[in-house]
């Protein structure tokens, strides 16, 4: 279990979410959980604590690649996050790292791994108008990617 070694290089857990869809609710939950079990944990609301004049897509990019794991909420609004996305990236560079060590953790919230592809069709459509093509494609290859690691599905309330 992560808590029986401490990590000297930073945290155990990256969480990656959209924070206006589980904020308050599932990623609150998950945190909570795993402070119980001494394992600790990097979100983006952490990156508010940064001293003043720090890079925030820098600091949140060196938390990944600090971190043992991430675990990944990909939620319905997920993709329309740029900044999401880039940690996506972030996590699969991480995780294909020639060092390796580095774990990727999906969680399917409200939506199957097999939904993946078309619930961000739109939000990538609309990232293709804004961004370049590299950018979006490098988007595209990391929620292809996540898609296909085994994770947790949390299913809608019925």
């Amino acid at each position: 279990m992560l808590q029986q070694q401490p990590n000297p290089k930073g945290h155990d857990v990256f969480i990656s979410f959209r924070g206006s869809d589980v904020r308050h609710t599932f990623a609150s939950r998950l945190r909570a959980a795993l402070r119980r079990e001494g394992v600790t944990s990097f979100a983006d609301d952490d990156a508010r604590h940064l001293p003043r004049g720090e890079d925030l897509k820098e600091a949140i990019s060196r938390a990944i690649e600090r971190s043992r794991l991430s675990v990944v909420v990909l939620s319905r609004n997920y993709a329309s996050s740029e900044w999401c996305l880039d940690e996506l990236v972030t996590v699969m560079r991480c995780c294909s790292s020639s060092r390796g060590g580095h774990v990727a953790i999906p969680i399917f919230y409200h939506l199957s791994p097999e939904e993946v592809s078309g619930c961000y069709k739109e939000d990538l459509d609309r990232h293709k108008r804004r961004f370049t093509y590299e950018r979006v494609d490098g988007w595209i290859r990391a929620l292809a990617w996540i898609a296909g690691i085994a994770g947790w599905v949390v299913p809608a309330a019925v």
